[in-house]
């Protein structure tokens, strides 16, 4: 989970004036990601991706993609899959909603809410 810096890569920052994000890096340059496989998982370099984190019975994903990203980028998703602005919803904006690396300013350590999540990554 990291932080970034949004403004002219992820779309949503120029129209909403938000500069820093908070989102979980899935899959970084050269990886390639789909939605889904047989069993509803997303697909990290073809096989399916565990992801624990989501709260039971939250779908991985309702956007279909298949795509491989390209160096020096990362492809974001939200824990909220439901109501997170992600990779997902800016495939089709001037960087296909992929992050450039050099724009991480942080490493997310910690979650403190909701309570129940809390802890450390």
């Amino acid at each position: 989970v990291v932080v970034f810096d949004g403004r002219g890569y992820f779309a949503p920052s120029a129209e909403d004036g938000d500069r820093y994000w908070v989102k979980r890096v899935i899959a970084v340059g050269g990886d390639s990601i789909a939605c889904c496989g047989d069993d509803g998982a997303l697909l990290l370099n073809g096989e399916g991706l565990e992801e624990l984190y989501l709260p039971g019975g939250m779908a991985p994903s309702t956007t279909e993609f298949d795509l491989v990203v390209p160096e020096g980028r990362m492809f974001v998703l939200g824990d909220n899959r439901p109501d997170s602005t992600d990779s997902r919803h800016l495939l089709g904006a001037p960087g296909g909603g992929m992050i450039p690396v050099d724009r991480v300013v942080g490493r997310v350590e910690r979650i403190v809410w909701p309570p129940p999540r809390g802890g450390s990554l």
